[in-house]
């Protein structure tokens, strides 16, 4: 039995036949999970942050790393799904999910923030939305989430076991309302924790068997580690941030996957490329496409005989077929 989920569209059209069984083989998404740790040297993120906030931006390194999961999950459509009930969804939306610490005290509570991203959304944008919620979770009581939860955890555990069990069918067949999809922090695209705001390191988390999230990272915190500068083969020490990500495997496979985390690892370096929408950017680069189409077309390419080299300016350059290939059509979400 499976009906039509309201946070997701099912993948009918998947050409791979081992993805279509996987959910069947490896149930939950924790014995689906591969785990990768990422190192990134933050120097340019650090000058184009004091840039921004010269121009009176308070842009900060959560704000980079929102907008390029944005970025990289609109350009990369396949990132944005889940498995549930056994079966292959892509999400109606893009949500990020991250906790916020009402005060960095022990005392303090955590609330779980959820955002809605779209493809018009610029790195300004995702400021202000990211910031619109950390403000309201820190100057309000509690938010209507953290209340009803708060509120069911007061049930005798005998209630509180089948509760939950009825969610879990729910979830799995796909009738689980609107209402408690909103009140249970556990549906997005991606759930991001960020340590290092709280001095720590980044660790490898696990994903929820519930809910539809199937990706959580952890980002670390800031320090010095060495690097081999490759013009004097000297040892230099430059600034790094780790980043872990547990990826519920069944989404995609492994091709996609690192496309997917080599085009995330171009906007960490280069953050100003965040100053435009995902939809700008997926437009910008189909336009630069069918202009090297057409003067492709005009412009035929004399022949060249057996054993000839290729001019060296008549090649296409390494990077214009990388981006070509990893660029997929904005209205094919497959």
């Amino acid at each position: 039995m499976c009906f039509k989920r309201g946070d997701g569209t099912l993948v009918r059209d998947s050409k791979d036949p081992i993805g279509a069984i996987m959910p069947y083989i490896m149930r939950g998404r924790n014995e689906s999970a591969v785990y990768l740790k990422k190192s990134y040297c933050v120097e340019n993120m650090q000058q184009y942050i004091r840039e921004q906030r010269k121009q009176g931006k308070r842009i900060t390194v959560f704000n980079i790393f929102s907008a390029t999961f944005l970025h990289t999950f609109m350009r990369r459509p396949q990132l944005n799904r889940f498995v549930a009930g056994r079966r292959l969804y892509q999400h109606n939306s893009f949500d990020i999910l991250y906790v916020v610490k009402t005060a960095l005290t022990d005392e303090g509570l955590e609330s779980i923030a959820k955002v809605n991203f779209d493809g018009n959304d610029t790195l300004d944008d995702v400021k202000q939305k990211m910031d619109y919620h950390i403000d309201e979770i820190k100057d309000s009581e509690g938010k209507e989430d953290d209340r009803f939860i708060g509120l069911i955890t007061r049930l005798p555990r005998s209630f509180l076991r089948v509760l939950l069990l009825i969610g879990r069918v729910l979830d799995f067949h796909g009738l689980m309302p609107k209402v408690l999809r909103d009140l249970i922090p556990l549906y997005s695209s991606v759930f991001i924790s960020h340590l290092g705001s709280i001095g720590g390191d980044a660790l490898f988390h696990h994903l929820y068997d519930f809910g539809s999230t199937s990706i959580f990272c952890t980002i670390g915190k800031i320090y010095y580690k060495p690097y081999r500068d490759i013009l004097t083969d000297e040892v230099v020490w430059k600034k790094t941030i780790d980043m872990n990500l547990t990826i519920d495997e069944r989404i995609c496979d492994g091709y996609y996957m690192i496309k997917s985390l080599q085009l995330f690892d171009s906007y960490i370096d280069n953050p100003a490329l965040l100053e435009l929408s995902p939809n700008e950017a997926i437009a910008e680069e189909e336009l630069k496409r069918k202009q090297r189409e057409e003067q492709l077309a005009t412009s035929p390419a004399a022949p060249v005989e057996k054993g000839e080299a290729i001019p060296q300016n008549e090649r296409l350059h390494p990077v214009q077929e990388y981006w070509e290939n990893m660029m997929d059509h904005p209205s094919d979400p497959t």
